[in-house]
C-alpha cells in the first residue's frame, strides 16, 4: 500500500511538518468551542483574530446605530439621526409616507446616514407594493435562495379554491404546469420554534409575526406571479386564513386596482414580514455566518497551518470570528430579538433549529438550485429563467470556484482518492464537523475522495464570499423603506378571510411601527450598517490577483485562470442584470467579483 506525504504547501516559506504541527497543537488550545446559548462556536476569539467594533463597521454608521439602540432618539433628543424616522403625526397614509421617505432622502442629500442612497420606496410610478415588484424580491432580493417548486402545496391550494367556490384559480392551478408552480414556504414557522399549530406568534409587547405559504406562477416569459398566499399557516388551510388574487395573470396586474386591494397587500406584507425573519436568521445569520465560523474553528483545531486545505481556506475568514462574536454578544439580543414578532426563547430555537436542519451537500448550489426547480441547462438558456439572477450567477460562481480548488488539490493529491483516504488531518476536520463535541453538522461530509475535498473546500469559499455578498449587501435598498419589508406587525393579524377583506388602507397602514420611533429607526439603521459595499483588497477578485502572484507556481497558475474567469464573469452578469425585466429596479450587480467580499467581513 503506498504511502503518501501530507499535502503541505509548496513555498520558500513552507516550514516543516513538525513545526506546523506544533503550531497544530497551539491552535487547539486557543480555538475551543462553546454551546452556551448558540449553536457551536468560538468559546473566545483569539486576540491574533480579534477586532474592534470600529475596525468592522463604519464609525458613523455604527455611533448612529448604537444611539438609536440605546433609546436616545426621544422626542426632544436633538441627534439628526432620529429626525430620519417618519414623525408620528405624520404621515397619514402609504403615499404620504412615500413622499416622507423621498423629502428625508432628498435629491442633494450628501451626509452619510442610512437615506443617503436610494432605496425601494424612491422607484418611479411608487409601485413598490405592486405583485411584480413584490415577486421579483423574491428572485434577486436580499433572499432569493428559498423560492422553490411547489410539488405537494399545489393540490393544497386547488382543493381550497374548490372550497371556497373560487372557479377560476381552481381551472387555472389544474390547468398550469407542475414545473411552473413555485412556493415561499414559512409554515414550518411554528414548530421550528417549538409552538403548537395554532399558537399565536407574538412577542407580547405588541409585535406579531406569521408563517405564511405565498404560491407564485413562473410563466415561459419569466414572469413570477403571485396567485395566493396562506397568511398564516396553523397546520391546515381549513384552519388558516388564505387569500387568492384576483388578478391570475402577470398581464392582468394594473396599479391603479393593485394600489386599492388592501387585503391583497396585507397578505404580501406577511410574506415579506415572515421572509425578513427567514433571511436575516436563517438565511444570513445561520447559513452563513455560524456555518463559516464552525468550519473556521474546526480548520484551526485539526488542520496543520502549512496543509494546503489550511492555506486554501484562511484568506476566506478575515473578521468572521469577531463579527460573530459581536452579533452573539450584542446584534441578537439587543436589536433582532427586540424587533422579532416572536419570544426571544421562540428566537433562539428558531435559530437553534436552523443549525441543526442545515445541510451540506444538499446546499451545493448545483444541487440546491436543481433540487428547487432551477435547472443549470434552463438557467443558462432558457427565458423562463432569465429574471433569476442569483440563480443564474451562482450556476456560473460555483464551478468556476470549483476549477480553481479542483486545480490546486489535484496539484497537492498526487494519489487522488488513495490520497486523500490516507489524509488523517482531512478526516480528523470532517470528524470536527460532524461531532457532537465539536460543530455538531451531521450533514458534513465524510470525505474519503478528491472529488468530495474539493466540493467541500469549494462550499467552505462559497459560503464565506459569493453566498454571504448575496444575501447580505442588497439589504439597504431594500429594507431600509420598512414599508416594504417590515420585521414584525404591529396589530394582531386578521382571524378569518372575512376580516382581513373588510381590510382598507388603515387597517394596512397601522400594522407598521409608524407610532414606536426606536424600533422604526433600528430596523432601518440596521441594514444600513450591514451594507456598506466592500472595496479594495478585500474583494473575491483582488484576492486572486493576489494569489496569481504566489511563489507556489501550482497556486499562481490556477489563481491565474481563477483571476481571468472572475473577469468574464463581470461581465455576464452586468448581462444579467440587463436583462431583468424590471428596467426600473435595483438592478442585480451584487455578485461583481469585485465586489464580492472575500470573506464574512460585516
Amino acid at each position: 500500500m503506498a504511502t503518501f506525504e501530507v499535502p503541505l504547501v509548496h513555498s520558500s516559506e513552507a516550514v516543516s511538518l513538525e513545526a506546523s504541527l506544533k503550531d497544530l497543537e497551539e491552535k487547539k488550545n486557543l480555538y475551543q468551542w462553546s454551546t452556551e446559548i448558540y449553536p457551536p462556536h468560538i468559546a473566545k476569539v483569539p486576540d491574533a483574530d480579534n477586532r474592534p467594533p470600529q475596525n468592522i463597521f463604519n464609525p458613523t454608521a455604527l455611533i448612529e446605530t448604537l444611539s438609536v439602540v440605546s433609546g436616545q432618539c426621544a422626542p426632544v433628543t436633538p441627534l439628526a439621526i432620529c429626525r430620519l424616522a417618519p414623525d408620528i403625526e405624520m404621515p397619514k397614509d402609504f403615499d404620504e409616507l412615500i413622499k416622507t421617505n423621498q423629502k428625508l432622502r432628498g435629491p442633494t442629500r450628501t451626509e452619510q446616514n442610512m437615506l443617503f442612497s436610494s432605496n425601494i420606496g424612491d422607484r418611479p410610478d411608487w409601485d413598490w407594493y405592486t405583485d411584480e415588484v413584490f415577486a421579483q424580491q423574491h428572485l434577486t432580493g436580499t433572499n432569493a435562495t428559498t423560492i422553490t417548486l411547489a410539488n405537494d402545496w399545489v393540490p393544497v391550494f386547488q382543493d381550497r379554491a374548490d372550497a371556497v367556490g373560487n372557479e377560476d384559480m381552481k381551472k387555472l392551478l389544474r390547468s398550469l404546469p407542475r414545473n411552473s408552480l413555485y412556493v415561499q414556504d414559512y409554515s414550518y414557522f411554528r414548530s421550528a420554534m417549538g409552538l403548537g399549530k395554532k399558537q399565536e406568534l407574538t412577542s407580547g409587547t405588541g409585535r406579531y409575526a406569521c408563517a405564511p405559504v405565498a404560491l407564485f406562477h413562473l410563466n415561459d416569459q419569466g414572469q413570477l406571479h403571485p396567485l395566493a398566499i396562506v397568511i398564516d399557516h396553523k397546520g391546515s388551510m381549513a384552519d388558516s386564513v388564505v387569500i387568492f388574487n384576483k388578478r391570475l395573470t402577470a398581464k392582468s396586474s394594473k396599479l391603479a386596482q393593485e394600489k386599492k386591494d388592501w387585503p391583497w397587500r396585507f397578505a404580501k406584507m406577511c410574506v415579506q414580514s415572515a421572509d425578513w425573519l427567514r433571511h436575516e436568521v436563517t438565511i444570513h445569520l445561520v447559513n452563513t455566518h455560524l456555518i463559516e465560523e464552525s468550519v473556521i474553528v474546526a480548520a484551526h483545531r485539526t488542520l496543520p497551518p502549512q496543509h494546503i486545505v489550511y492555506y486554501l481556506l484562511e484568506k476566506h475568514w478575515d473578521t468572521t470570528l469577531p463579527l460573530n462574536a459581536l452579533a452573539r454578544e450584542k446584534l441578537i439580543p439587543g436589536v433582532i430579538s427586540p424587533l422579532a414578532g416572536v419570544k426571544g426563547g421562540q428566537l433562539l430555537k428558531f435559530l437553534s433549529h436552523a443549525y441543526t436542519t442545515f445541510d451540506w451537500q444538499g446546499l451545493h448550489i448545483p444541487t440546491d438550485l436543481e433540487a428547487r426547480g432551477f435547472p443549470l441547462a434552463g438557467l443558462a438558456k432558457s427565458p423562463k429563467f432569465h429574471n433569476y439572477a442569483y440563480g443564474r450567477n451562482m450556476a456560473r460562481m460555483w464551478p468556476v470556484i470549483r476549477n480553481f480548488v479542483e486545480k490546486v488539490l489535484t496539484a497537492y493529491y498526487t494519489g487522488g482518492d488513495a490520497h486523500v483516504a490516507e489524509d488523517k488531518y482531512i478526516a480528523d476536520f470532517s470528524k470536527e464537523m460532524r461531532s457532537s463535541h465539536g460543530a455538531n453538522l451531521a450533514s458534513f461530509p465524510q470525505i474519503t475522495t478528491l472529488d468530495e475535498l474539493i466540493d467541500t473546500v469549494t462550499m467552505c469559499i462559497h459560503i464565506a464570499s459569493p453566498q454571504h455578498t448575496a444575501v447580505n449587501y442588497l439589504q439597504h435598498y431594500y429594507q431600509v423603506f420598512v414599508a416594504n419589508k417590515p420585521w414584525a406587525l404591529y396589530t394582531p393579524l386578521p382571524q378569518t378571510l372575512e376580516e382581513l377583506n373588510r381590510y382598507t388602507e388603515e387597517e394596512v397602514f397601522d400594522s407598521l411601527p409608524l407610532k414606536v420611533t426606536k424600533d422604526w429607526l433600528v430596523g432601518a439603521q440596521l441594514p444600513y450598517l450591514l451594507s456598506f459595499e466592500v472595496v479594495g483588497s478585500s474583494s473575491l477578485l483582488a484576492y486572486a490577483s493576489e494569489q496569481a502572484k504566489s511563489p507556489d507556481e501550482d497556486i499562481a497558475e490556477a489563481a491565474r485562470g481563477l483571476e481571468a474567469d472572475l473577469k468574464k464573469l463581470q461581465v455576464l452578469f452586468q448581462k444579467h442584470s440587463d436583462e431583468l425585466d424590471d428596467k426600473e429596479g435595483f438592478g442585480y450587480k451584487v455578485m461583481d467579483p469585485a465586489m464580492t467580499a472575500v470573506s464574512i467581513l460585516i
